[in-house]
């Protein structure tokens, strides 16, 4: 005896089953793919026009549930197609709406989807905790704070909920958790959600696929710039004001900011950071160095010295010096997207910025490659390394095994790192990465960019270009700029400046600055700052940490120099509180050019000293040349246990 087939029930979307995909079932359990591969009979059979008396007896699915299967397949995803045989997949969640009616709030017991009813009875509850989720911006505050916990996001959903005036029994107090569970996954999706969204709107604007840019055919068409700290274990000492001994602190983050030169892969400037995070004007300082022609230091330990080629490239020959290229490849990160260094990469190098994601070694590899060498092949080889993880046998935290070193020889060591390595072998070659650059220019192959001579001195004396308005004080024309007021005989030399904008120029030693009007491009000539701020040397970030001490009142000064007092200051809480131990090696730092330039004057004094010692290397140039050639092979390199790999280990 036959049956005559079922006749099939409207469905819609079922007429599209030829179309639907299978899910892959290698990596489902056991028990999950037999259940997925017994209903998927089931709706194959279904489909054939088997009766449901035989589909019941061939998998045990009776016709109620077997009409729910089929309505969860055809159900509508995002797109409008139908969902198909991934809706059979046991736990598999279609998005199928829940019923959010408000009436079960009332009932005094939680129930499923009672978050979601609460939030359509108020709405505006909702609006409040996606920005309290998303964005850790609570409803009184204007400043977002992203390391809100679940139990503050909690309490703040319930002092809502007690503003709307909902109150026990109604949900959320009828919850034994005051619907605090509920709460967390809801936000957790929503936070899923929001990472989904801006990756597809990172696709979208192509952001991924710079990975997949062709590498650049010539040199300086792409340099690669980011900043990377070395987590180090070592004490640096810093001599006290008015020679008050000499101060010890333990450091264990330092920043260093690079460019590297894609095609030969040379390190082509650098700068260091002691502070929490790296700022523009690091950055900066970095991208000048890659400019300006690069000087050995005067290295402070006997026992180290340069060796022949090591240096930067804009060292090597005159024509690599001031050299510009393309494109600057860095990451979002906000000192990248500072107007200070904005401004600077327009008025010097003129490349194009391609900004890519934060910590994605995939789009700016060779620069994080760079890095990694550093430490495997620097950092982590001396004594009192911190370890590249938790876990590395490297690590060390002995008092006995840190290094004692003063901040100048922490600077040699990081500057004898970095020209070593443009010492080593370039990738697909045999010459160093410095003759790859040095060959590719004096070839002339290619035409590469310079910043005009009588551009020089402008963009590399001053590093800060801004704006500002001048004001008033007194009826006389003042610029305020920075938290602090500055005047000069450019203000009052020339009538109606009141209310007038001005570019400011400045160095990072912000004491003084030149301003230019920008009506017809006339300069005012130097401002200098008030005389409070005028007796010691810092920098723009200084300035801001000392006005936030002030605002706070944490730090209280009526001292004729605001910054060596703030010093002082910071050298009394260092004592209490480690925290300030870097803010104090980075004043130290900034303090020291003040030290430089006195030392240099000194030194003018010897000149005619020089001049006979010059005229005696001149008479006799092979001797004088044999003698120095000696002096340094006398010189016992300690540091060559450990960067000696530095050309070989990046092939």
């Amino acid at each position: 005896m036959s049956y005559p087939k079922t006749k099939k029930r409207d469905y819609p979307g079922l007429e599209t089953i030829d179309t639907w995909t299978s899910p892959e079932v290698l990596g489902m359990s056991e028990d999950v793919r037999l259940d997925y591969e017994n209903k998927k009979k089931a709706i194959d059979l279904y489909r054939n026009g088997n009766p449901l008396k035989d589909i019941k007896v061939a998998t045990g699915i009776s016709r109620q549930n077997l009409h729910y299967l089929l309505k969860r397949c055809t159900t509508p995803n995002e797109n409008g197609n139908s969902i198909g045989y991934a809706a059979l997949i046991k736990g598999k969640q279609i998005g199928v709406d829940r019923s959010n009616n408000i009436d079960k709030l009332n009932a005094g017991v939680a129930t499923s989807g009672s978050l979601q009813a609460l939030f359509v009875k108020y709405p505006a509850l909702e609006i409040v905790m996606k920005d309290v989720i998303l964005k850790g911006l609570l409803p009184d505050s204007k400043r977002a704070n992203q390391r809100l916990t679940w139990h503050l996001i909690h309490e703040e959903f319930l002092n809502r909920c007690n503003l709307l005036e909902i109150w026990p029994p109604y949900y959320p107090f009828c919850s034994d958790s005051n619907g605090k569970f509920s709460l967390i996954r809801w936000g957790k999706r929503l936070r899923e959600k929001s990472i989904a969204d801006q990756v597809a709107s990172s696709i979208l604007e192509n952001n991924y696929f710079q990975d997949f840019k062709a590498p650049p055919s010539r040199c300086f068409e792409r340099v690669e710039v980011d900043g990377h700290f070395l987590d180090v274990n070592w004490i640096i000492e810093v001599p006290g004001l008015n020679g008050e001994g000499v101060i010890r602190m333990k450091i264990s983050r330092l920043w260093l900011i690079s460019l590297l030169e894609v095609k030969s892969t040379a390190v082509i400037g650098y700068s260091i950071a002691l502070g929490r995070n790296y700022n523009a004007s690091d950055v900066t300082r970095a991208v000048q160095s890659s400019l300006v022609p690069w000087k050995p230091r005067d290295l402070t330990v006997s026992t180290i010295a340069y060796k022949p080629e090591e240096c930067l490239p804009n060292a090597l020959i005159p024509e690599l010096a001031y050299m510009c290229y393309d494109e600057l490849w860095l990451d979002n990160a906000k000192s990248h997207l500072s107007n200070i260094f904005f401004t600077m990469l327009e008025r010097t190098i003129n490349a194009v910025p391609v900004f890519g994601p934060k910590a994605s070694p995939n789009v700016r590899p060779r620069i994080e490659l760079l890095f990694d060498l550093l430490e495997e092949a620097g950092i982590h080889c001396l004594d009192g390394t911190t370890g590249s993880n938790p876990a590395d046998k490297r690590k060390s935290t002995k008092e006995e095994d840190r290094f004692l070193l003063g901040l100048d020889t922490l600077l040699d060591l990081i500057d004898l790192l970095i020209v070593r390595y443009n010492t080593g072998i370039s990738p697909g070659t045999t010459i160093s990465r410095n003759e790859v650059l040095k060959r590719a220019v004096t070839r002339q192959t290619d035409i590469f960019r310079h910043i005009p001579e009588n551009k020089r001195a402008t963009c590399m004396k001053y590093s800060i270009f801004d704006e500002a308005i001048i004001g008033k004080e007194r009826d006389k024309p003042i610029l305020r700029w920075k938290n602090a007021r500055y005047d000069g005989p450019g203000l009052h030399l020339i009538p109606g400046l009141i209310g007038e904008k001005v570019l400011v120029m400045a160095e990072e030693d912000i004491r003084f600055i030149e301003a230019v009007l920008l009506r017809d491009g006339s300069s005012l000539g130097v401002l200098q700052v008030e005389k409070r701020w005028r007796g010691t040397p810092h920098s723009i970030n200084t300035r801001t940490i000392i006005r936030r001490y002030m605002t706070n009142n944490s730090f209280i000064s009526q001292a004729a120099d605001i910054p060596l007092a703030f010093r002082k200051h910071i050298e009394r809480e260092v004592q209490e509180n480690s925290k300030k131990q870097r803010l104090l090696a980075q004043l130290q730092k900034e303090q020291d050019k003040e030290n430089q330039k006195l030392a240099k004057l000194l030194d003018m004094e010897d000149n005619a000293v020089s001049e006979v010692m010059e005229k005696q290397v001149e008479d006799a140039p092979n001797e004088a040349s044999q003698s120095n050639t000696n002096a340094v092979d006398r010189k016992v390199n300690v540091l060559d246990e450990f960067i000696k790999s530095l050309g070989t280990a990046y092939r």
